[in-house]
This record gives structure tokens, sequence and C-alpha cells, in this order.
């Protein structure tokens, strides 16, 4: 149903409110997104939405299909609410701040570990990156070029944030995501490929200082690679992992979104081998 909401009391108003915390989007498994761009990249994924808060100038503005859907929802029944709301409304839901034009709680995609095609072209495995704008661009980034999935370890921040959806545009609801997921654990799933006749990926660990230039890979074969935290980079659980680097003339002048971009660029679409050995 499509109703005017008047006050910051209303349920959906206070749940985009709790959205913002990652606990209560783990209990809920529910996610919050901001902005027209990010809707309209949501809808047309098939996302599961639920609740739209949008300003009232703005509402014809939305997804005709999305409005003849709410206008057909029963009063009472579960399924898509849009919420007409004023400016001070959607800033006090807002977690980003500035004037909100659109929020919308959406159902957070379904991803397993298992779900990840590993063994096929590339993949990267997060490790403990902290800012939620690096995580939703190399995740949108992943998507551009060709990659498989994103797994992000326990310490990586949340790809299905407020602030890495935004930077994600949307990519989070194309591309397999996987959160929470250990070094141990990748590595047993990386395991029991052989016995299923899959491919086992080359593991890399992304160097900023050294290793294999990133230029002289051959694609043919599947990769992972391990992107780590600016500062301290990837932990030291990868016995065997070969080191890719991004060649650069003075200081390091890269972070680890635009690294992963550059990666991302060069090695998604077929993954790589190893040049000449």
């Amino acid at each position: 149903m499509i109703r005017d909401i008047a006050g910051r009391q209303n349920h959906s108003v206070k749940l985009a409110r709790k959205l913002q915390k990652k606990k209560h989007r783990r209990e809920r498994g529910l996610l919050v997104g901001e902005g027209m761009d990010l809707l309209q990249a949501a809808w047309q994924a098939g996302a599961d939405l639920r609740d739209v808060l949008v300003r009232h100038d703005l509402v014809s503005e939305l997804p005709v299909e999305l409005l003849e859907r709410a206008r057909s929802q029963p009063v009472g029944a579960e399924g898509l609410d849009i919420g007409v709301c004023d400016v001070e409304t959607l800033e006090y839901a807002s977690s980003l701040g500035g004037a909100a034009d659109v929020i919308f709680i959406c159902v957070e995609p379904g991803r397993s570990l298992s779900g990840v095609p590993v063994g096929e072209g590339l993949t990267f495995f997060l490790e403990g990156v902290g800012d939620p704008g690096n995580v939703g661009t190399i995740v949108r980034s992943m998507h551009a070029f060709g990659g498989r999935g994103v797994i992000c370890s326990p310490g990586t921040a949340d790809p299905f944030g407020p602030k890495a959806m935004r930077a994600g545009m949307g990519a989070q609801f194309l591309l397999p995501v996987v959160v929470e997921v250990t070094p141990e654990d990748l590595r047993a799933r990386l395991g029991v490929l052989p016995a299923r006749g899959e491919a086992v990926p080359r593991v890399w660990i992304a160097d900023p200082h050294e290793g294999e230039d990133v230029r002289v890979l051959e694609k043919g074969k599947a990769a992972l690679v391990v992107l780590g935290a600016e500062r301290s980079g990837p932990g030291s659980g990868w016995p065997g992992a070969g080191r890719v680097t991004i060649r650069q003339r003075r200081f390091d002048s890269l972070n680890v979104a635009m690294a992963g971009t550059i990666l991302a660029y060069e090695l998604a679409e077929c993954g790589v081998r190893q040049s000449g050995k």
C-alpha cells in the first residue's frame, strides 16, 4: 500500500534506523539502502523490497511497476509498503546524512560460501578491510569486470551496510557476496574442490611492495586474490600463496579499493596463470 507517514514513531522509520546497525541487520535478515539510483538498481535486480520511504515530491519518480505493486497490496497484508514522508522524517531515518530522498528496506541476499564459484575466474577474499566505502567499491568493480564473487572475513566491514551499499550501487544484489568467512573456512572450501572435480584456484596475496607484476600474469586459470587492510595487509594464514603487485613509480598511492579495482580489471575476465611457470 501507499500511505502518508507523519512523525518519527512510524514502524518503518524506526526499523530503518535500527537496520543501520549490523546486529539488527543480521537478526532480521534485512538491509537498508538510500538513494533513488540504488533503489532503481535493487528493483531491477529483483531484490525483495519490503518498505520504501520517499519524499512526497518524488513519488512519481519511483519505478512504475513498484508503484503498481504497492497499490495492489491489501491493507494489513505483508509485502511492499511505500511511505510518503516529509524531509525531516527522512533525515531522521537516514544513516548517511544530508537530504535523503529515498530510503528502502529489503531482504539481504542469501549467499553461502558453497555458492561462490571459486574454481572459476577471479574471486576476492577481503581480510580485515575495515572501510565500508572501500568494500562496496571493490564489490562494484568486481561485478563490472566479471569477477565471480567477493568473500569477506569477520574483521571486514559489512558489505551490506548503508555506506557499503551506496558505494556498491547495487552490485551486492548481482554478485555473490559472502560474509563472516574465516581464512580457515575458506582454505577448507578450497581443499574439497579436487574431490568434486572442480579446479583449485591459484591463491595470490595482494602486496603493495613485491610480487609478480599483475600486468605479466597471463589469463587462463582461476585465481583467488587476498586483499588485506591497507596498513597491516592480509594475515599470515596463506602458506604457499604467490604475491601479486601493482607497480608504482613513487610512494604507495593506491588505497585498497583502487588496488582492488585495478586487479579486477586486469584479472577478472578469465582468471590468471603465472606467466612462464
